[in-house]
């Protein structure tokens, strides 16, 4: 894969953010093949994920630390309000279509603790991006078929992560830049 190099350090990222704040409940959502929750559980981090796609999950089951994963949707989470002290969610927001995006940080708050954190990782393109990165991102995204790149150019055209966060709803606390600044990890408070 072209982007394990961007993927494994920005998984990376995400866990130094995990492990500083010591949450004590965690969600990958959208957590596909579950490397994301592998990693944090060899750091003895427990944490649960969920996706929508049965493929993603039984792949994520495969091997001897398989992460707990349930099949569920994103936009209708099956968690109690408050349920968890942190919450993840990494390169899903900007496939998933803007408005089912907007339904998902909805959730995300749902489920967060008061005064929880969610840690966001995915494109951004700002004048600070990278002028290769804005060419070859594109280009990744359109390969991946007619539909993600439909959302990818949608998510875009919205303005990203930038205008999916309500303010009213979290505070920025960090930005973490990968990729020639095209890749943001944001770790965000529930305000």
């Amino acid at each position: 894969m072209i982007l394990y190099p961007f993927v494994r350090n920005i998984r990376r990222d995400i866990l130094k953010t995990v492990i500083h704040l010591r949450p004590r409940k965690v969600l990958d959502v959208c957590c596909g093949t579950g490397n994301q929750l592998r990693l944090l559980k060899r750091h003895g981090i427990d944490a649960v994920g969920i996706d929508l796609s049965q493929a993603m999950i039984s792949v994520s089951q495969k091997g001897n630390h398989a992460p707990k994963c349930f099949l569920q949707d994103a936009t209708a989470m099956k968690f109690d309000m408050e349920a968890f002290d942190l919450a993840i969610v990494s390169f899903a927001l900007h496939e998933t279509g803007w408005d089912n995006a907007n339904v998902i940080l909805s959730e995300i708050y749902r489920v967060l603790t008061p005064n929880g954190y969610a840690v966001l990782a995915d494109y951004t393109f700002t004048h600070r991006t990278g002028f290769l990165a804005k060419r070859i991102i594109p280009f990744i995204e359109f390969m991946a078929g007619e539909r993600h790149y439909r959302n990818f150019l949608s998510y875009r055209r919205y303005g990203g992560l930038e205008t999916l966060i309500d303010p009213k709803r979290f505070a920025s606390i960090q930005e973490t830049y990968h990729g020639l600044r095209s890749i943001v990890i944001k770790l965000l408070q529930k305000n």
